[in-house]
C-alpha cells in the first residue's frame, strides 16, 4: 500500500527540489513500515502555489496545506506555532536540499528523520526509531 502513496504524490507533479518527503515516508519507501499518509516539507515558492491551489488548514498548532484526498499534507518552516526553533536542527530548506531521490521522489534523509521522532518521543515515535536503528 505504500506504493499507492507515493504513486499518487506522484500525479500532483511537484518540482524536485522545492520539497521532500518527511515522517514516516522515507520509512514507507524503505517498507520498513506501513504509512498512513505522506508529509512533505516544502520552500516558501511551493507553499505559495499550494496554498493557492489547496489553500491553508491552520488548527491552531499547526498550519498545513491538505492535498485533495486528504493523505499528503504539507508544511514549510513556519507551519508550527508551539515548536521552538531548535538550533541544532537542520532548516527545511537544508533537509530540501539534501533530499535523497528514490524512485523519482525526494525524501528527508532517515538522520532527519530519526533526530525529529527521537526529539518529538511519543510511542509511535520511539517504535519508528527502533526501526531506523535497526535498519
Amino acid at each position: 500500500m505504500n506504493a499507492d502513496k507515493f504513486a499518487s504524490l506522484k500525479q500532483f507533479d511537484l518540482p524536485v527540489g522545492q520539497y521532500a518527503i518527511t515522517g514516516s515516508g522515507p520509512m514507507g519507501i524503505r517498507n520498513l513500515r506501513e504509512i498512513g499518509d505522506l508529509d512533505l516539507i516544502v520552500t516558501p515558492e511551493l507553499c505559495r502555489v499550494l496554498a493557492t491551489r489547496f489553500g491553508i488548514t491552520d488548527t491552531g498548532v499547526v498550519k498545513k496545506i491538505v492535498f485533495p484526498g486528504e493523505t499528503i499534507e504539507a508544511f514549510w518552516q513556519d507551519s508550527f506555532y508551539t515548536e521552538e526553533r531548535d538550533k541544532n536542527a537542520p532548516t527545511i530548506a537544508e533537509r530540501i536540499s539534501h533530499a535523497e531521490i528514490i524512485e523519482g521522489l525526494p525524501f528527508d534523509s532517515l538522520k532527519n528523520v530519526l533526530y525529529f521522532k527521537h526529539k518529538r518521543g511519543t510511542a509511535k515515535d520511539l517504535k519508528d526509531v527502533l526501526l531506523i536503528q535497526q535498519f
